[in-house]
């Protein structure tokens, strides 16, 4: 996929789609299309990974290792979302596993060079950590709901 397709789906996906023309620019040059089959991990809980992800078709599975009742899939993500937030923080270990539910065609973003563009554009570095924050905050509570739920039902 040549820079100018990455951006122009950047230009679309929930999680860019209202950047500035020249921060997607430089979103787009770290950027590549990835693809995973049905079934496939992306990354396990615990990694540490170089890439963040936008996906822009298919379905993928957040997942947790829950003692006594093994792998527990805590959220479902599609198009548009943010997958892999925890790779913007140099050696952050992911706090979930992905596992494709379906095909899924993602924009990569390599989480070094996304960093050293944030530390050089302040208005891109802001814009993405306050989008990143916000992705953090509903995925703490969509956990919390989660695992109410299935620890409310082991009594």
């Amino acid at each position: 996929m040549t820079t100018d397709t990455i951006l122009q789906r950047l230009q679309e996906l929930e999680f860019t789609r209202d950047l500035e023309p020249d921060q997607l620019e430089k979103l787009a040059k770290v950027s590549a299309l990835v693809q995973f089959d049905e079934e496939r991990v992306i990354f396990r809980e615990q990694d540490v990974g170089e890439y963040i992800y936008i996906i822009d078709e298919g379905k993928v599975a957040l997942e947790i290792y829950a003692p006594g009742r093994g792998r527990t899939t805590i959220l479902t993500l599609g198009p548009g979302e943010l997958l892999g937030w925890s790779s913007i923080f140099p050696g952050s270990r992911k706090t979930a596993g992905a596992r494709a539910m379906t095909p899924v065609k993602a924009i990569a973003m390599n989480a070094a060079q996304l960093r050293e563009i944030m530390d050089e554009d302040c208005m891109l570095a802001s814009a993405i950590l306050w989008r990143v924050s916000s992705v953090i905050a509903s995925r703490l509570k969509a956990t919390r709901l989660q695992l109410l739920d299935i620890f409310a039902h082991s009594s």
